[in-house]
Parts: C-alpha cells; sequence; structure tokens
C-alpha cells in the first residue's frame, strides 16, 4: 500500500512592489505642477525679503529747547540670544538738524538697556551713559557722537542691539556748558527691523525650494519633449557615412596583406620541410592466423585486420611573395593578416626591428 504524497511549492510574496511607471500624462502633470511650485517659491521669496526691508518699529522724538536734551522708552523684540551676533537686531537712527545754536559743541546718542526703561531712579542710566562716553562699557556700539554739526544736515546712524527695553537719549552739549539751547530744532527718527533675520531665512529657504522645483520640471520637460517632439533625421552626408562604415566593417579584408616595402631581416630561402603528405603502407593487409585450441576442432580461425586508413594532414600552406617573406594560408582558404619570414629553418612573425 503506497501512500501517496503532495508536495505544495511555496509561493514567495514580497511585500515591496516595483514603482510604477509614470506615462505621458502623469510626466505632463508633474511638469506643470513643478512650474507653478518654482513661481510659487519664487514669489514667496520675494515677499518675505520685501517684509524684511520694512521696518516694523518705528518713532520720532525731539530735543526739547530748556534742557537740550530728550529720552523715549523703546522695547525691543527678536531672538533672545546675548551677547554681539548675527541675531542683533538693526536699528535705524537719522538725526536731522534743522536750526542749532552756535554754542552747541555736539550730539550724543544714547541707546542704553534698562528693565525699568527711562524711569529708573537708581542712578543706573546715568551710570552707563558715563561709561559709553569714556568707552568702559560692555556693549560700546550702542552710542554714537556727531561732532560738530551743521544745521540742515541728516545725520544716519545704525546700531544692533539685544532685544529688550532701552531708554534712547538724545543730548546737545554746548561749549561753554551755560546751557542755553534756546531755537534749536533736532529731530530723531527710529526704525527698528525685529522681523529682518526670521524672514531673510524663510526666503533663502524659499529661493532653495524654487530651485529643487526648478530641478524637478527640468527632468519631467525633457522627458515629455523626447516623447512629444519628432527626432530630427539624420543629414545625407552622415547617413552615407555610416552605411558606408558598416559595409567596410562587414567585407572585411579583401585579400591577403601586403608585406613591408623594406628588404626582410631573415632568411631570404624557403624553409626546408616534409614536401609532401607522409605515405601509408602499399602491400594488402597481414593475417595472423590463431594457434589451434587443444580442446577444439582443427580449424584455424583467422583475424582480419580492419585496414587503418590514413588521412594527410591537412597543414598551413606558405606562400612566397618574394624577398624573403612569405603569407600564411590557412586550411579554409583565408589568409593570416600576418606576415612570416624564415628564421632557424621555421616560419616565424616578422617583428619590425624599429618597433
Amino acid at each position: 500500500m503506497s501512500d501517496e504524497l503532495e508536495e505544495e511549492t511555496p509561493t514567495d510574496v514580497s511585500d515591496e512592489e516595483s514603482a510604477p511607471e509614470l506615462t505621458l500624462e502623469d510626466h505632463q502633470s508633474a511638469l506643470k505642477k513643478a512650474r507653478w511650485n518654482v513661481f510659487m517659491y519664487l514669489g514667496l521669496a520675494a515677499l518675505l525679503f520685501a517684509f524684511a526691508l520694512y521696518p516694523f518699529m518705528s518713532t520720532s522724538m525731539e530735543i526739547e529747547q530748556g534742557i537740550g536734551s530728550t529720552e523715549k522708552e523703546i522695547t525691543v523684540w527678536g531672538l533672545p540670544v546675548a551677547g554681539e551676533d548675527f541675531t542683533d537686531i538693526p536699528v535705524e537712527i537719522q538725526i536731522s538738524v534743522k536750526s542749532l545754536p552756535t554754542n552747541v559743541n555736539n550730539i550724543e546718542i544714547y541707546l542704553i538697556e534698562n528693565s525699568k526703561g527711562c524711569d529708573a531712579t537708581d542712578g543706573s542710566i546715568s551710570k552707563t551713559a558715563a561709561m559709553l562716553r569714556n568707552g568702559e562699557a560692555e556693549y560700546p556700539n550702542n552710542y554714537h557722537i556727531i561732532e560738530d554739526p551743521v544745521e540742515s544736515e541728516t545725520y544716519d546712524i545704525e546700531m544692533s542691539v539685544d532685544p529688550g527695553i532701552y531708554c534712547m537719549q538724545v543730548t546737545a552739549d554746548s561749549k561753554d556748558g551755560a546751557g542755553d539751547f534756546s531755537g534749536i530744532n533736532v529731530a530723531a527718527d527710529v526704525e527698528l527691523y525685529p522681523t529682518q533675520l526670521p524672514l531673510a531665512i524663510f526666503a533663502v529657504l524659499s529661493l532653495l525650494m524654487s530651485g529643487f522645483a526648478f530641478i524637478g520640471a527640468q527632468k519631467h520637460g525633457k522627458f515629455v519633449k523626447s516623447l512629444v517632439e519628432p527626432k530630427a533625421a539624420p543629414s545625407i552626408e552622415n547617413a552615407v557615412l555610416a552605411e558606408t562604415s558598416v559595409a567596410r566593417i562587414a567585407a572585411g579584408p579583401s585579400g591577403p596583406p601586403t608585406g613591408p616595402s623594406g628588404p626582410p631581416t631573415g632568411p631570404t630561402g624557403p624553409p626546408t620541410g616534409p614536401t609532401g603528405p607522409p605515405t601509408g603502407p602499399t602491400g594488402p593487409p597481414v593475417q595472423e592466423a590463431t594457434s589451434p585450441q587443444p580442446d577444439l576442432a582443427t580449424e584455424a580461425i583467422s583475424e582480419t585486420p580492419v585496414e587503418a586508413e590514413q588521412v594527410a594532414p591537412v597543414e598551413d600552406v606558405y606562400e612566397d611573395q618574394g624577398d624573403g617573406w612569405y603569407f600564411r594560408k590557412k586550411p579554409d582558404g583565408s589568409y593570416d593578416q600576418q606576415v612570416y619570414v624564415i628564421k632557424d629553418g621555421f616560419y616565424v612573425p616578422y617583428e619590425d626591428p624599429n618597433a
């Protein structure tokens, strides 16, 4: 009794499916989307750069004639990174001198950081102002002085500060120290750019995204162009040259090679080899008689050997071309492309001594 064994062939199901090949319509749709992405990111980058150059915080102040100075509290917003670095908030101050008494020696601009603004009564503001004036402050770029100001002139000042609360002061100093500032007309316009760095970063990222979208559009555009536009037919000259080259390669050599024009370096005589094929046996085959067996009848059993057929070996033929040059003709009738000479009684390929 035999049992039938059924063999089940396991099927390996791969979880990874090959990516489907995109059709022409898919490439055209992707090309259209990529082009729209290029324009969208370029427009977004231009918009962000424009807003980065726009001051989102601005204020103005004028020097009072009675005391010759003015102050105002300014709150600066931005990234809370302490120290002088690229995250500092740009501050542009424009001092317009419209009229000025003759005893005014200079105009000083202070940007003093204080948590209480300009309302501090502990003397910290005047102390920081003295340190800025003497160059002993931690951040000396928060101070600027205009020596010998001239009427009807405008002075542009740029500063960079960290986020915080500041007290801005504009002070006019007299030569004699009398403090008579009657008739002074000096105004200060302050513009702050707290969003310049973040918007510039997003604008650069938008430019990068636009570049990637442009590369994708070029890729899909080349594929669509290769399928939609007809391929340019080759010119008549190129077609004739291509056919001629193919015909020459297919034809091969038309005959035996031509030897060099110079005299050979080997011996000039032909080789002393065999002149004909070897000859086989000329007589009839020899029969061998077997000796009679003692227990069998006296009947001679002769063995007839089979005549060995000897076929004359087919050898290459070396054709003499004169001056000691020989071409080797193969048994199939084709010629070897190498030139031969006789050296030490043998046919050897010719070697150029100058090579």
